[in-house]
């Protein structure tokens, strides 16, 4: 099957400042900018920004990007998190900037992991090769601390899927994520890195049911997929991401 992946890079919501958090200081590069720069290295397909206000916009329009200005008020607020859902959000950026549907796949990069290495986007399209899969993410190893709030998965790899893009990465199905150690058990438990993609078909189904129970507890909105039984598989990343993006706050906005 043909394959047009778009990435969606979105500007995060919360209080924490996003200038001069990327990699390139020396230009005052805002990390919004820096994330448009880290996808677009990835060479896979289309790549928009979503952002929340002008400002934004006009940063990542003066670098070259092309951004698409989200009214987070018109987003339906279908659960009672306090910003609006991430699902959402993308969902509705996607279907106005492919209202014909001409991206199969979709990305979903926040701004927070401005300085994800390129080669894991390419990369993370392998686990939907698989047209069981409706939605796959990103595990790493567990780190130092990474054992009190920070996003985690079980998962049981798949040992004879090859990444020939990236050799040392790995491919499995997700079986639950959860902030807390007891209640993922004992499987292999890894660290969550909450970068997305969406089969376009399982996004705009999802998109379209309530939360979970587990989700509302949890605060994990990747929940709703596993819980309306469509199959998450996990892409392994041995490297992990650079500690200054282990940042759990608003990544599940």
């Amino acid at each position: 099957m043909e394959r047009n992946p778009l990435i969606v890079v979105s500007s995060r919501l919360d209080d924490v400042k996003s200038d001069n958090r990327g990699s390139n200081p020396a230009q005052n590069a805002p990390s919004i900018v820096t994330a448009w720069h880290r996808a677009k290295e990835a060479d896979v397909g289309c790549t928009i920004v979503d952002c929340h206000d002008e400002a934004i916009a006009e940063a990542v329009q003066d670098a070259g990007a092309y951004s698409v200005i989200s009214d987070l008020s018109e987003i339906p607020r279908t659960h009672n998190y306090k910003p609006p859902s991430g699902l959402a959000r993308v969902a509705q950026t996607v279907t106005k900037f492919d209202r014909f549907c001409n991206h199969d796949l979709i990305i979903h990069m926040p701004e927070h992991y401005c300085e994800i290495d390129p080669k894991y986007l390419r990369a993370l399209m392998y686990p939907l090769s698989s047209t069981d899969v409706g939605m796959a993410t990103l595990a790493a190893p567990l780190g130092t601390g990474t054992e009190d709030d920070l996003p985690k998965i079980s998962v049981v790899w798949n040992e004879d899927r090859k990444v020939y893009v990236m050799p040392e990465a790995k491919v499995g199905t997700i079986t639950n994520f959860s902030r807390r150690l007891s209640v993922l058990g004992a499987a292999d438990i890894y660290q969550h890195i909450p970068v997305y993609i969406y089969r376009r078909s399982a996004l705009d189904r999802i998109v379209r049911v309530p939360p979970s129970e587990r989700e509302l507890n949890e605060n994990i909105e990747a929940l709703r997929v596993l819980d309306y039984g469509l199959r998450v598989d996990a892409l392994f990343v041995p490297e992990g991401v650079p500690s200054s993006m282990n940042d759990s706050r608003a990544i599940y906005d």
